[in-house]
């Protein structure tokens, strides 16, 4: 993405700031801190204003909101100069628009089913490099992430001699993953702005 070249006055971040946020009392007690106007999401601290410049020189300068429905921390916002809805997290950040495809491998990829889930879990837990080659997927039970026994996909592989941890040379490395309690879309295209931001909204979920 072409970002803007122009140096950032003083200004024009204050007008930008002023456009799309307010500050408030930090829930922590330390700083105050910025949050969205549109649905009060975290921003950054008053002092730390770069996570505003980091925006502005994306042109991502409307609908500067969270996403995901609660008020956490901004993770999405709107280009008008490209007509696309971006989504981010600390590590990565894209856009998306109409005709944009998401597809088996990448991020913000949703499975649809189980057996697609299962293909997922297998490509993103399997290790080709550290395995003996017994790379094995099926699906079971084990532990959800409140400690409850569910069913999703178990992932299975015995550690070869080119794994630098020689105490796990030999060993079996074993990873459950819980079935969603939403299915996604599998592979699919974005035909409304609607199903641009909903692209951005997974694709900074799976980036977080």
């Amino acid at each position: 993405m072409e970002q803007t070249k122009t140096r950032i006055s003083k200004k024009q971040l204050q007008s930008f700031i002023d456009r799309i946020a307010v500050v408030e009392k930090s829930k922590r007690g330390d700083s105050d801190v910025y949050v969205s106007k549109i649905d009060g999401s975290y921003i950054t601290h008053v002092g730390m204003e770069d996570k505003f410049k980091f925006l502005l020189k994306r042109r991502i300068t409307e609908e500067i909101q969270d996403g995901y429905g609660e008020p956490r921390t901004i993770c999405i916002g709107y280009n008008p100069t490209e007509k696309k809805w971006y989504g981010w997290s600390h590590r990565a950040i894209y856009g998306f628009g109409i005709g944009s495809k998401c597809k088996k491998g990448d991020c913000g990829y949703k499975p649809s089913n189980k057996e697609d889930f299962r293909d997922s879990c297998l490509s993103f837990w399997g290790d080709s490099e550290y395995s003996i080659g017994d790379d094995k997927v099926e699906f079971g039970k084990g532990e959800d992430y409140d400690g409850k026994i569910v069913d999703g996909v178990i992932v299975t592989y015995t550690y070869n001699d080119k794994v630098p941890n020689k105490s796990i040379r030999g060993t079996t490395y074993a990873n459950f993953s819980p079935f969603p309690k939403k299915w996604g879309k599998g592979e699919w295209t974005a035909k409304t702005m609607e199903e641009a931001k909903e692209m951005a909204i997974d694709f900074a979920e799976s980036v977080s």
